[in-house]
């Protein structure tokens, strides 16, 4: 197959660190955007997607001496499963703007450059990485233990219209480019299994899914490869739905 170019946002997070490795391993050349700090390696930039000028600058920067091929928008602000509650009437609108603004106005920032690239040879792939809570709700009570106290929370609420804006935007885009050779995809992923999870949770989590596990961290890649390859045609515009079955069961 013929090597990639290949821009991924939110490099230095769980699913960035793990699909730099893997697409490493098949050649590709692989452009890393982060906001973490002391990186000094080659092809990394550091940058912060909601500032229009830095996502411009570092763009224009990497698209002077090659063709970006791929954009995958993996970057979120996704604070770590902990067993800490909120109450929505004193959530602090702050939290809630940072979410939103890293996933929705920072993948916008960047596709709007990278698009730029893609219009002019008529090519490119779009990869948006979203959520299965993009689609459904969390369920509180798979991580707060408390269940019956009333009025409390888990997982952030913007965590889930972030992960269903990048949804619309996908297919937004996708309509936009109708015809073209400019394809829009979104995974809709489960959960990741990490070490540190607290035992409880991985097991009313698994509960809730077909295969009975949280994904393991390289689940995903061989479909998102599969994607990148090229070989498929036909699929513009979909939310493909990687969750171990645990939207297909009530």
């Amino acid at each position: 197959m013929e090597n990639k170019n290949i821009l991924i946002t939110g490099s230095e997070g769980l699913i960035g660190k793990n699909l730099i490795n893997f697409f490493k391993k098949k050649n590709h050349n692989i452009f890393r955007l982060d906001i973490v700090k002391n990186i000094r390696e080659k092809n990394y930039f550091r940058c912060d997607i909601t500032n229009e000028n830095q996502v411009k600058k570092i763009i224009n920067e990497i698209s002077k001496n090659v063709k970006i091929d791929i954009l995958i928008n993996n970057a979120a602000f996704n604070p770590k499963h902990n067993s800490k509650t909120y109450t929505f009437v004193d959530y602090d609108v702050k939290k809630w703007r940072k979410n939103i603004e890293v996933d929705l106005i920072g993948s916008f920032l960047v596709t709007k450059y990278v698009a730029r690239i893609f219009e002019k040879y008529n090519k490119g792939l779009i990869l948006n990485i979203s959520s299965i809570y993009g689609i459904i709700a969390p369920d509180h009570n798979i991580y707060n233990h408390k269940k019956s106290t009333k009025f409390l929370g888990s997982k952030p609420i913007e965590y889930s219209i972030a992960k269903a804006g990048l949804i619309g935007f996908t297919k937004s885009l996708a309509s936009y480019y109708s015809g073209t050779n400019i394809k829009v995809a979104s995974l809709s992923l489960g959960g990741i299994y990490t070490p540190d999870m607290d035992k409880k949770f991985v097991k009313n989590y698994s509960n809730k899914t077909i295969e009975k596990r949280l994904a393991d961290i390289n689940d995903y890649n061989e479909f998102i490869n599969f994607l990148c390859e090229g070989k498929m045609k036909y699929f513009s515009g979909t939310n493909f739905v990687l969750d171990g079955g645990a939207t297909s069961i009530l």
